[in-house]
C-alpha cells in the first residue's frame, strides 16, 4: 500500500500518540482531498498485522460515505477482511475484523456487535458535545463490552459548527488532535486545486436575521433571501461569471429557495437539478450520476452536497445562502477543491457575507468554550490555536505542537476580518525554505507549566523561526522531544532536564534548511534538511 509522505507521517504520529497516552481519544484533522479514506485503510491494516485478532468497527453518517470508504478500503488491500452493516447498502455483517457501518443501523447493537477494540468516527464532528445522540449511545454500549476500546475521530474540523474546538466540548469524547493535515500543506504541494474568487457583486445580506447553535435561523434566513429580484441578479450574475466553467454545484437557504434558483438558471439555458434532504434516493443518484457525466451543469442544493460527494471535476461554487458556521463553509469550500485533469481551480461566488466574515477558508481554527450561564465552572485550561489541544492556563507554548501562546494583551477583541478572499496566501507563497546558519539553545520557564528547550533558529543576523522541544513534560509531549532529539543525536541518551539538554546541545546535529509555513499566527517549521 503506497502512502503519500504525509499520510505515512500522519499514521506514524498517530501511533507515537497512542505509545505515550495509555487513555484518552484522539482526533486525525485530515483536510479534504488528503486522502482519508486511504489512511484508514492503511491504520486497519497495521492494526490487525501487529496485533491479530483486533476488531475495528468504522462508523459514518450516511450510505454515501459508508460506501465510498470500502471502495477505498478494498482497492488498496483488496483481501482486507472487511464487511459492511448498513442498511441502506443492504447488508448486515457482523462477524468481520473490519466493519464498515451507518450510525443509523448499529447505534442500538453494540450486543450484537460484541468486543470493538478501534472505534473510528468518520465525520466525527457530528458526535455530540454532550452524552446523547447515537454516536454517544453506541459508544457507551460498546465500551461495556471492552472498557479498553479506544474511539478515533477523523474530520476536515476538528471543531463543531458553532466554531466550539471538540477537545473543548461540556463532555467530551476526544482528548486530543493528535496529528493534523491541513488545507494549505496540500495547497502547496498541489494536491488541491486554489479556489479563486469570482467577484461577484450582488450581496444577499442576513442582517437582523436570528440564529440558533452558531448559525441562523433557516427559515428566518430564507425570508430574507429568497426573494425573485435577488434570486434572478443572482442567477444573472452566475451565468455570467461562469461561463467557461463545466460544473457548478450551488448552494440555496431551502427547498423552496433552491428551486426559485434552479427555475432561474434554466430560464439562463443551464441544465441543472435540484437536490435536498427530500430527494429520493434513487433520483439523487440519477441526477448525481448525469452530473458526473456532463449532462447536468449545475446542481443546486439543500444542505446535502458537503460531505461524502465526490466529484473532482466541480469548478464553480456558487454560495447563496449565508452560514457563520465554520464547518458548513469548510466542508462547501472543499467540494470544489479536489484535482481533476484539465482543472486549474476552483471559482469561488460567494453571493453573500459569508467569506468576508469567517475569513480565508483555509485559516479557519475552532475557539475554546466559555461559560455559557452565571455559575458555570469551567476548567482552567486553554486550547491552541493551531491545533485544538488543551494546555494548562498558564502555560507558554502548546505542548502537542509548540505553537507559542501569544500573552493576553497582545488579543486585539475588536478586529475584525475584511477580506473576501477564499484563500489566506496564494499557493505556495505561505511556503518557504530558508538557510540556517545557526542553532540556539535556551531555557524557556512559564510558571505552571514544565520548562522546555527553546530552540531558535537563524539566518545571519535574523531569527528565522523558533520551536520548542518539551524534555520535562509527560505523554505525547515527551514522546515528540523524543523523536526530535534522536534525529539529532542517534547514539545519545535523551536527556530527562532541560539542564541535562543544554549541556549535550553541542553534540546535536544542526539543520543546514528548513522550511517554513507562514499561513499561521506564527511560522511553523515543517521539514529539516540536515
Amino acid at each position: 500500500m503506497h502512502l503519500r509522505d504525509y499520510q505515512r507521517r500522519t499514521i506514524d504520529t498517530l501511533w507515537q500518540w497512542f505509545r505515550a497516552n495509555p487513555e484518552g481519544n484522539p482526533i486525525i484533522e485530515a483536510s479534504v482531498g488528503a486522502g482519508k479514506s486511504v489512511m484508514i485503510a492503511a491504520l486497519a491494516r497495521e492494526a490487525l498485522t501487529q496485533w491479530p485478532g483486533t476488531r475495528i468497527l468504522m462508523v459514518v453518517a450516511s450510505r454515501e460515505l459508508c460506501a465510498q470508504n470500502l471502495e477505498k478500503l478494498m482497492h488498496v488491500w483488496p483481501q482486507a477482511p472487511a464487511g459492511v452493516h448498513s442498511a441502506g447498502l443492504g447488508r448486515k455483517d457482523l462477524n468481520r475484523d473490519i466493519l464498515y457501518a451507518t450510525i443509523g443501523s448499529v447505534a442500538k447493537k453494540a450486543h450484537l456487535l460484541g468486543r470493538v477494540d478501534l472505534l473510528l468516527v468518520d465525520e466525527c464532528q457530528n458526535v455530540s458535545p454532550k452524552n446523547a445522540g447515537m454516536y454517544r449511545q453506541l459508544i457507551g454500549e460498546l465500551s461495556r463490552y471492552n472498557p479498553q476500546m479506544r474511539v478515533i475521530g477523523w474530520t476536515g474540523t476538528a471543531f463543531r459548527g458553532d466554531g466550539i474546538w471538540l477537545t473543548a466540548a461540556e463532555e467530551p469524547i476526544f482528548t486530543h488532535v493528535a496529528a493534523r493535515v491541513t488545507m494549505r500543506e496540500l495547497l502547496d504541494a498541489s494536491f488541491l486545486a486554489p479556489l479563486v474568487s469570482g467577484g461577484a457583486t450582488q450581496r444577499l445580506e442576513a442582517e437582523g436575521v436570528r440564529m440558533s447553535g452558531g448559525d441562523f435561523v433557516v427559515s428566518a434566513l430564507a425570508e430574507k433571501v429568497d426573494r425573485d429580484e435577488l434570486v434572478q441578479s443572482c442567477a444573472d450574475e452566475l451565468v455570467a461569471l461562469a461561463a467557461d466553467r463545466r460544473r457548478w454545484l450551488v448552494y440555496g437557504v431551502t427547498v423552496e429557495h433552491a428551486r426559485h434558483i434552479a427555475e432561474a438558471l434554466t430560464q439562463r439555458g443551464i441544465a441543472c437539478a435540484v437536490l435536498s434532504a427530500e430527494t429520493p434516493n434513487g433520483k439523487r443518484d440519477a441526477h448525481i450520476k448525469a452530473f458526473r457525466a456532463g449532462r447536468l451543469r449545475a446542481l443546486v442544493n439543500v444542505a446535502v452536497l458537503t460531505t461524502g460527494f465526490d466529484v473532482p471535476e466541480v469548478d464553480c461554487i456558487a454560495l447563496l445562502r449565508n452560514t457563520r458556521s465554520p464547518v458548513l463553509y469548510v466542508q462547501i469550500a472543499g467540494r470544489g477543491m479536489r484535482i481533476a485533469d484539465g482543472k486549474r481551480d476552483c471559482l469561488w461566488l460567494d453571493f453573500t457575507d459569508t467569506t468576508a466574515t469567517l475569513g480565508p477558508v483555509d485559516a479557519i481554527k475552532g475557539r475554546t468554550r466559555t461559560a455559557r450561564k452565571s455559575g458555570e465552572a469551567v476548567a482552567p485550561v486553554k486550547h491552541c490555536d493551531t491545533c485544538g489541544n488543551p494546555a494548562p492556563g498558564g502555560a507558554a507554548a502548546c505542548e502537542a505542537c509548540g505553537a507559542l501562546f501569544p500573552e493576553p494583551e497582545r488579543i486585539n477583541h475588536s478586529a475584525q476580518v475584511s477580506s473576501a478572499n477564499p484563500l489566506s496566501a496564494p499557493v505556495e507563497s505561505a511556503i518557504e525554505a530558508l538557510d540556517v546558519s545557526d542553532v540556539r539553545y535556551r531555557k524557556w520557564s512559564k510558571p505552571g507549566s514544565p520548562d522546555s528547550l527553546l530552540v531558535e533558529y537563524w539566518g545571519g543576523v535574523t531569527r528565522i523561526a523558533r520551536e520548542w522541544v518539551c524534555i520535562e513534560h509527560a505523554g505525547f509531549a515527551r514522546q515528540r522531544a523524543i523523536t526530535w532529539w534522536h534525529r539529532r543525536a542517534a547514539a545519545a541518551q535523551v536527556p530527562n532536564t532541560v539542564a541535562e539538554a543544554l549541556q549535550s546541545a553541542e553534540a546535536l546535529q544542526k539543520p543546514a534548511r528548513i522550511t517554513i509555513n507562514n499561513a499561521g499566527k506564527y511560522p511553523e517549521i515543517i521539514s529539516y534538511q540536515f
